[in-house]
């Protein structure tokens, strides 16, 4: 099978922005195509000293939802996190049960099966796994200390479509933070705090 290369078309590079980053073209060219087209912001870039991270408040409603953890946390009250399949989703589902268990949060997870459960959540389960009384899911992964249904669920890479799902969790009593960097629909989901990354990946 033959394929056909699309070459980019051909861009000129200034002289002084490839002398500032170190005089490499490739380099040059590269952060020049990917809209880092000042000197400031290439070498923010490609120097870590040179780089000002954005405060993490700007994220919108991340204070609102700091709040609404601390406050679930503080009453004992049980966390549902609801990860997606993927690579990133797993990983931020990972990273964000260890950070809520060591801050004394009572913390319950649960990443779909793809093949039986489908993107994103499932309104189904989701209805399931609030029910107060086993038999849960396999992969729903109940801690020893969380008896009583969750009072928060929290997505990671997931829900920002989710308008059936939010509405069981909201009928069961959940309070319902959001964290998705997807496509923005044309309307969001009736959470209590979404804080998005909109349009990062498909």
């Amino acid at each position: 099978m033959h394929k056909k290369w699309i070459e980019l078309e051909p861009i000129s590079i200034p002289q002084e922005f490839q002398d500032g980053i170190g005089g490499n073209p490739v380099v040059a060219e590269t952060l020049y195509r990917r809209g880092m087209t000042d000197l400031k912001s290439a070498l923010a870039f490609i120097d870590a000293d040179l780089y000002t991270p954005t405060q993490a408040t700007d994220l919108p409603e991340l204070s609102k939802a700091a709040d609404l953890i601390e406050t679930t946390i503080k009453r004992g009250e049980a966390i549902l996190v609801w990860g997606d399949f993927d690579v990133d989703g797993q990983t931020a589902t990972t990273l964000l049960v260890e950070a809520l268990n060591d801050l004394g949060g009572n913390v319950v997870f649960h990443i779909p099966v793809r093949a039986t459960e489908g993107h994103g959540i499932n309104p189904l389960l989701l209805d399931e796994l609030l029910n107060p009384m086993p038999p849960y899911p396999t992969s729903f992964i109940r801690t020893t200390k969380q008896s009583n249904p969750p009072k928060l669920l929290l997505t990671c890479d997931t829900g920002i479509s989710a308008h059936e799902a939010v509405e069981v969790a909201i009928k069961k009593g959940l309070r319902v933070i959001i964290t998705d960097h997807h496509e923005l629909p044309a309307e969001l989901p009736s959470a209590d705090a979404e804080f998005l990354f909109p349009g990062l990946y498909p």
